[in-house]
C-alpha cells in the first residue's frame, strides 16, 4: 500500500530530498512515465490550480513533454532532458514568477495521486512510494506566498483533507 501523505510547506524552506528510486521508471517504462505525466496534466487542467498551466494545448504538449524529460531524469534516466531543453531545470527559478502558496501545493500533489493510484497494479508500491516521497518533499522547494488562507481543519470540514488521506474533488 502506498502512503498517500501529506505534510505542511515552509515558505522559503529547502528541505533535503531524496531522488526516487530508478526501478520506478524502470518497471513504468519511459512509454508509461510519458503516459503518467500526461495523465498528470490532463488532471491539473481541471483542477483548483488550473490558472497556473497554459490553456494552449501545443503550449501544454511541450510542458508535458519537458517535465516528463525532467522527471525521467530525477528518477535515473538519461539525461535527455538537459540535452534536449538547454540545460538544468532550476525549479525555484521557474515558478518564481508565480505566486504559490502550500494550499497549491497540496492541490498539485492531489493530482500526482490520483494518477499515481492508477499505476498501483502496474508498479511495486515502494517504487511508487519513493515517487511520492520525492514529489511530496521537492514540492515544498517552490512554495513561494504565505497567504494560505484555507487550513487543513477547513478542507476537512469541506470533505477533504490532504493529511487524512487525499484530497476530495468535490
Amino acid at each position: 500500500m502506498v502512503n498517500y501523505y501529506y505534510t505542511n510547506a515552509v515558505m522559503g524552506e529547502r528541505p533535503e530530498v531524496s531522488n526516487p528510486n530508478p526501478e520506478f521508471l524502470q518497471q513504468l517504462t519511459p512509454a508509461g512515465f510519458q503516459e503518467l505525466v500526461d495523465n498528470f496534466y490532463d488532471v491539473i487542467v481541471d483542477s483548483e490550480i488550473s490558472h497556473f498551466f497554459p490553456d494552449d494545448e501545443e503550449e501544454l504538449a511541450l510542458i508535458k513533454k519537458r517535465n516528463a524529460s525532467y522527471f525521467m531524469m530525477i528518477c535515473g534516466g538519461d539525461d535527455r532532458y538537459i540535452s534536449k531543453f538547454g540545460g538544468e531545470f532550476d525549479q525555484i527559478k521557474t515558478h518564481q514568477p508565480f505566486s504559490i502558496p502550500n494550499k497549491a501545493r497540496l492541490e498539485w500533489l492531489g493530482c500526482w495521486e490520483e494518477v499515481l493510484k492508477d499505476i498501483e497494479d502496474k508498479v511495486d508500491h515502494e517504487h511508487i512510494q519513493s515517487y511520492w516521497n520525492w514529489l511530496e518533499v521537492f514540492s515544498k522547494h517552490i512554495v513561494n506566498f504565505e497567504n494560505d488562507k484555507q487550513t487543513y481543519e477547513e478542507k476537512a470540514e469541506q470533505g477533504g483533507c490532504p493529511i487524512m488521506g487525499g484530497m476530495n474533488k468535490n
